[in-house]
């Protein structure tokens, strides 16, 4: 789950980074979640302000998608998440021997 829609190329960078080796074909899968500032702790709060300020200085045509997520989300609370996400999860349990 993510605050971020999602990137292809993110995604493969995530998943190249994050599962090498006997991890490399394993499964995942990406839905979008919340975004709720008053729900997260002073750290990440100050974070992701602090990331707001730097994206606020780039020119909004260079935007990445989650850079324009980010800046669309300041100060409101957002709720991305849908029952479909789960589908792709639920297709691979029904269509593995398990």
């Amino acid at each position: 789950m993510g605050a971020s829609p999602y990137d292809k190329k993110a995604f493969d960078e995530i998943k190249a980074y994050n599962l090498k080796d006997d991890l490399k074909d394993i499964p995942i899968f990406y839905g979008r979640g919340t975004w709720d500032e008053s729900k997260m702790s002073f750290k990440d709060r100050s974070l992701c302000k602090l990331l707001q300020k730097v994206i606020a200085k780039k020119d909004p045509e260079t935007y990445e998608p989650w850079m324009k997520a980010l800046v669309l989300a300041k100060g409101k609370k957002c709720d991305w998440t849908d029952r479909k996400y789960i589908e792709p999860i639920i297709d691979y349990i029904k269509n593995e021997n398990i």
